[in-house]
């Protein structure tokens, strides 16, 4: 009996500590206060909550077989507070811009590629930002929420790599559902 009481707690505690989870071509909800919305990983991708933590990304998504560390083309998602700075999407683009010369980047553009209309019809304005050292190829789509800027984040390490993850990069945004939003009545 005391064998049977010993492997039920070390069960409950493995559940515990076990590491986050890993979902091909899974759902997600990202949410905090005053915002929740939800994403589809695109077919063939991982979802993964747990692998960016250190980072300070509750999600990232990266093609099967590979990892979050190993992976030639990533996403991942992030979201910023409005405040008396940031504003708008345009303001928040500004503020990359401005974050990544406080990192040694000495002339980082960004160009408005396209708006991508969400499943919930949302549009995400997506910027490629260039000029970055290392020769990382960047892709940011932003929503604007009611109090917050999401953004989803394409980066990879290469023009090659970029090109290859596009569509699931706009598979990724597409899939974006405003859970605030009220449900549309039918009528």
């Amino acid at each position: 009996m005391r064998t049977v009481a010993a492997l039920i707690l070390l069960l409950a505690f493995s559940s515990r500590s076990s590491p986050a989870e890993q979902i091909l071509e899974g759902f997600t909800t990202v949410s905090g206060t005053g915002f929740a919305f939800e994403l589809k990983a695109p077919r063939g991708w991982f979802l993964d909550d747990g692998a960016a933590h250190e980072q300070g990304l509750k999600v990232v998504f990266y093609p099967r077989d590979t990892s979050w560390d190993s992976s030639p083309a990533v996403c991942y998602v992030q979201v910023r507070t409005l405040d008396n700075r940031v504003r708008r999407v345009e303001d928040q683009v500004q503020d990359t811009l401005q974050n990544l010369r406080q990192h040694g980047e000495a002339t980082p553009r960004a160009r408005l590629l396209r708006v991508i209309t969400t499943q919930d019809a949302s549009k995400a304005q997506v910027y490629q930002i260039t000029g970055i050292q290392s020769g990382t190829e960047e892709a940011v789509a932003y929503v604007q929420g009611k109090s917050s800027i999401h953004f989803i984040t394409l980066s990879a390490r290469d023009p090659a790599a970029f090109k290859t993850a596009w569509a699931a990069f706009e598979s990724l945004v597409s899939s974006y559902e405003d859970l605030t939003q009220p449900a549309p009545a039918n009528g």
